[in-house]
């Protein structure tokens, strides 16, 4: 007999009506559980499921969002991202997608201007509302993340979207900005990072890499230090020992969670030992 029906039976006695809950009462405390449990489970699992128009605008703003202003993207974004609800699919759906096509069709005398429009989507990815469902964890900063990018110009968008995902699990994030890996390197040396995140793009200096990637473990104070690689979604085909790093991230979407799972499995393995 289900708890719902009879929360408790008397050892042999036949059904009493009188413990039987009323169809109503049983309705609302399905609805309460629910609600509490389920709806927010799942929440937290997929995210706000796209309603409407959605597919359609959001391709529509991510082919023309690299070219308008500033001012008209952010407010375009929060058309479609309402009490920041939306965060995740404005960002899979609507600033990567734009970011790829940045580098399509631009010449070297292009160069300033895609860098432009670089700068404009990194601010719109910061523009975007933090106040939804998942905005930001409460766990206070259990974990710390020293970031650094390969780019040298300017730090991708998916360098910006990555952190901004590390922000909202609850991490502490340090980002030392461009291609500075001598002041990465003094930043490890005085703070015990979990993890030092490379933000990898095309035409990554893999040599470059595998030396920042040794020069931070050499500096680090904390001598378990996980060193990831992340940045676009299906550039690392390679092995990440190549590159000298314990693991990718894969999308920068993913890579707060896939950096605490590592975290976490290389935790379990030492306790083990």
């Amino acid at each position: 007999m289900s708890p719902l029906d009879q929360p408790f039976r008397h050892s042999g006695a036949a059904r009493d009506t009188a413990d039987t809950l009323p169809s109503d009462r049983r309705a609302d405390l399905i609805r309460d559980v629910a609600a509490r449990l389920l709806v927010p489970a799942l929440l937290a699992r997929f995210g706000t499921p796209p309603v409407g128009t959605w597919r359609s605008d959001a391709a529509a703003l991510a082919g023309r969002l690299g070219e308008l202003p500033l001012t008209e993207a952010v407010a375009a974004l929060a058309d479609l991202n309402p009490g920041g609800q939306m965060f995740r699919p404005v960002c899979r759906d609507i600033i990567l997608p734009a970011a790829l096509g940045l580098r399509r069709g631009h010449g070297p005398g292009d160069e300033a201007e895609r860098l432009a429009r670089v700068w404009r989507l990194r601010m719109c990815v910061q523009s975007l509302d933090d106040s939804g469902p998942g905005a930001r964890s409460l766990r206070g900063g259990l974990f710390s993340a020293l970031a650094l990018t390969g780019a040298r110009q300017a730090p991708s968008v998916e360098h910006g979207v990555a952190l901004r995902f590390f922000d909202r699990a609850g991490w502490q994030v340090c980002d030392s900005g461009r291609d500075d890996a001598d002041e990465a390197c003094d930043s490890a040396h005085d703070r015990a990072f979990d993890v030092a995140w490379i933000s990898l793009g095309p035409g990554m200096d893999r040599a470059g890499i595998r030396a920042t990637a040794r020069d931070i473990r050499r500096a680090s104070c904390n001598a378990g230090i996980l060193v990831l690689g992340g940045g676009m979604a299906g550039l690392h085909p390679e092995d990440p020992a190549d590159l000298d790093l314990d693991g990718y991230t894969g999308s920068p979407i993913e890579a707060a969670v896939i950096a605490e799972t590592a975290l976490r499995s290389r935790r379990v393995r030492h306790a083990v030992q």
